[in-house]
């Protein structure tokens, strides 16, 4: 395992993927905040029919306005709350 600062992933951006791809896990930390490099595969990107179905069936209820629309904070807060 690798921890990297900002500045140290910046200098060695190349040296880095090269670890996560032989099997390493690398993090970066910025500021208070660790992030991690995660490998993605050409299969990932791709939208199944379970996905596209899914994605479909949201943009019919965005249509049909059965969707909840957060549009402040203070929106945001109030959904929480009646959670």
């Amino acid at each position: 395992m690798a921890s990297l600062t900002m500045r140290d992933f910046r200098s060695n951006m190349a040296t880095s993927f090269d670890r996560v791809d032989s099997g390493e896990r690398v993090y970066i930390r910025r500021n208070s905040k660790l992030y991690t490099i995660v490998p993605v595969e050409e299969d990932d990107l791709e939208i199944t029919p379970a996905l596209a179905a899914k994605i479909e069936k949201a943009r019919q209820e965005f249509r049909e306005d059965k969707t909840v629309r957060l549009q402040s904070h203070e929106d945001i807060d109030r959904y929480f709350e009646s959670m």
